[in-house]
């Protein structure tokens, strides 16, 4: 089995939940935050493995009203990893645009913890650095391994500026960059779907192959251009423009593709099959659902909020996974799925479901018998993310997947 048997009972609505446990919750972070800074084998630089995404775990820790007091000294570590990442700066023109595999992130995460410590001329040269991404995005093709999705292409790009913008009062690109950037993604995908006579009206590579999923596939990229000033609210009207109902069409022939159980495949070429293994954020629903609720928030429509809902059933059936405490591919990424669900519907239950899946981090079941990632301290692979979780259980009317927030004006 890929995941461990759920091993709590689901919530019943009697009030028999108390609530966060807020004193184990930070033991657990800071034991997590210990290893980080013990460990010394860091040979990395970007957001997805390196030392990047621990400097952004840091940075969340310090921003957040949670955790900021119990951890002082969190923004000075910040710092000290984001330093340590420049040393992996990258000189080839793709990774400009790259955001959780290359120079983007770098320069994103480095903008906000100079600008939040007031060093005004490195904050200035990494917003410059992180906006000579723009120009190689307007390149229909310029990454081998795919221009469009989120690791090293167009969509990981656009997470990246909303991001930034969300944590700045000026913004780095403006609306009409943003969409030229869209523009490329929606040309893009519309050739390759002609191209390979497809019965979806748009869909882009990467490996070589048509994913799915958050990590290399078309949610995380419909999810970008739903968060893009093209669906701005005064761009919406009852009748949709041509590239609105493109998009909308596109996320209506994915949602098609849900299982029973609410899972999704991994590439296209599954979707027929009925049963899907993967119960990860970079492949299978605990990612896709990011894209629904962006379409449940901005359409109205109840059917994109049901499929999040049966995303939720299964993950707390079978998302207690193996593989470890990861987001990308473990327990923290499935469980904040329940956080999402929470922020969208306010039921107590999803919480519930949160805080067990943070509980089984420290059941001995799981420290003895889950594997132990190949990067343990990294972003995606390893614990800073859990962290990023953790914090986010402090606090989870604010809760957001890193780079993956739903529910923010991102331009």
């Amino acid at each position: 089995m890929r995941h461990f048997i759920n091993p709590y009972p689901d919530y019943n609505g009697s009030g028999s939940y108390s609530g966060i446990e807020v004193d184990k919750i930070k033991s657990l972070i800071q034991s997590y935050v210990n290893k980080i800074l013990q460990y010394k084998n860091y040979n990395d630089g970007d957001l997805y493995v390196g030392s990047s995404g621990i400097a952004f775990m840091f940075l969340k820790l310090s921003q957040s009203a949670a955790t900021n007091t119990s951890f002082p000294s969190a923004l000075q570590n910040a710092k000290m990893f984001i330093d340590h990442s420049k040393k992996y700066l990258s000189k080839k023109e793709p990774d400009k645009a790259s955001l959780l595999c290359g120079n983007a992130g770098i320069f994103a995460v480095s903008a906000i913890i100079n600008h939040a410590q007031n060093n005004a001329r490195d904050y200035k040269e990494d917003i410059k650095n992180f906006v000579s991404g723009f120009e190689v995005c307007k390149k229909l093709n310029f990454c081998k391994f795919g221009s469009d999705e989120v690791l090293f292409g167009r969509a990981g790009y656009l997470s990246g500026v909303y991001w930034i913008n969300q944590n700045l009062q000026e913004r780095v690109l403006s609306a009409e960059q943003i969409t030229q950037i869209c523009d490329v993604i929606i040309e893009s995908g519309v050739a390759y779907a002609q191209r390979h006579r497809l019965n979806i009206p748009m869909m882009w590579e990467c490996y070589g192959d048509k994913y799915l999923g958050a990590a290399h596939g078309i949610c995380a990229i419909l999810h970008m251009l739903l968060e893009s000033p093209l669906f701005a609210a005064e761009k919406l009207q009852h009748t949709l423009n041509q590239k609105q109902q493109l998009i909308k069409t596109c996320i209506d022939t994915y949602l098609q593709m849900q299982s029973s159980d609410g899972n999704f495949p991994s590439v296209l070429e599954d979707a027929d099959k009925t049963e899907h293994k993967l119960v990860h954020w970079c492949h299978g629903a605990p990612g896709s659902v990011y894209l629904f609720a962006k379409a449940f928030l901005i359409f109205k429509e109840e059917k994109y909020l049901q499929v999040v809902v049966r995303a939720g059933d299964l993950i707390w059936n079978k998302g207690l996974l193996r593989k470890g405490p990861s987001i990308c591919h473990g327990v923290a990424g499935n469980g904040y799925v329940f956080l999402l669900l929470y922020r969208l519907t306010n039921d107590q239950k999803h919480l519930y479901r949160a805080s067990c899946f943070a509980d089984f981090l420290t059941n001995e079941i799981f420290l003895r018998e889950a594997r132990t990632p190949d990067r343990p301290m990294s972003l995606y692979e390893g614990i800073a993310g859990t962290i990023c979780f953790l914090i986010d259980l402090l606090q989870p009317e604010n809760a957001s997947f890193p780079f993956m927030d739903v529910f923010e004006t991102k331009y």
